[in-house]
């Protein structure tokens, strides 16, 4: 690593490893992972959420994780995702028994979690190698 390089050029990688575990995971489709994302971004949030542990939210097969709330509007508006769009994948993700709708709007299932695994070790991956690239630059800066 040089610090030539541009950083983008070096999270190139990781970055491609990570769209094609979200593109697996949904079937080759990445539009469906940005409005996972908007949910996952709701879930991630909550205090509740937050306080299990990785057996728990791989076990939590009784209710759906805990959400800040979300709803097609606002999902659609925070995407750039159509509506109508948000509906129709809100529609497939629930017939997947990925997520339920609740009162707060769509929730996460543990299948969800389960399924979204590979997914979320990239994104871990993607967070530690810009670390590393980072925290490089700025040890030789």
């Amino acid at each position: 690593m040089t610090d030539d390089v541009p950083l983008a050029d070096e999270l190139v990688s990781p970055l491609l490893r990570l769209l094609q575990a979200l593109r697996t995971a949904g079937g080759g489709d990445l539009e469906l992972h940005i409005i996972l994302l908007a949910i996952t971004e709701r879930t991630v949030g909550h205090p509740d959420f937050r306080t299990l542990n990785e057996a728990d939210r791989n076990a939590a097969v009784q209710a759906p994780f805990p959400t800040l709330g979300l709803n097609i509007r606002s999902i659609a508006d925070s995407t750039g995702v159509p509506r109508e769009t948000v509906r129709r994948k809100l529609a497939s993700l629930t017939k997947a028994g990925w997520i339920v709708q609740t009162p707060q709007g769509p929730a996460f299932t543990a299948e969800a979690y389960r399924a979204l695994t590979p997914a979320r070790e990239e994104i871990e991956r993607l967070a530690l190698k810009f670390h590393e690239v980072v925290s490089h630059r700025k040890r030789r800066g």
